[in-house]
């Protein structure tokens, strides 16, 4: 049986046993982070962090300023000042600071198959998704018209 919770009870939990050394999956919840992240389709697992895991690139699950809960990617860090944005996402961006991440994502879980985060294959689709620019804008109209 499957069971839903609402985000103000379920995130300060995954907050608190991240905290305690605890790695946590939790289902991808949303399209912001398509076309690699899928709502109902993928999971990640998430931990405390360090600072050092605080770059450009990671994934983070971060009270974004406005009160939302994200789990979007850092594309800018100015010292503790971070810009997140979701994947999915071309011109809309989060600004937060390092105080505000939640954990960070260390491995994604898709159709039964685990990929660390850390590993050669999603450091590079990282640094390529990063740096398309302009041309994301187009990969994900494409992607969108394929999925539907």
């Amino acid at each position: 049986m499957k069971k839903t919770f609402d985000n103000a009870v379920l995130l300060p939990e995954i907050q608190q046993l991240v905290r305690q050394g605890y790695a946590v999956t939790i289902p991808v919840r949303g399209n912001s982070m398509l076309p690699f992240l899928a709502d109902g389709r993928d999971a990640v697992v998430l931990c405390a962090y360090e600072a050092s895991s605080l770059r450009v690139g990671a994934l983070a699950l971060v009270r974004a300023g406005d009160g939302r809960i994200v789990l979007h990617r850092i594309v800018r860090q100015d010292g503790q000042r971070l810009w997140l944005q979701g994947d999915g996402n071309v011109h809309q961006t989060e600004e937060a600071s390092a105080a505000d991440v939640l954990a960070v994502a260390v491995s994604v879980v898709r159709k039964g198959r685990t990929y660390p985060v850390s590993g050669r294959a999603w450091r590079i689709y990282s640094w390529c998704w990063l740096h398309l620019g302009c041309w994301r804008r187009y990969v994900l109209a494409v992607y969108r018209r394929l999925a539907l």
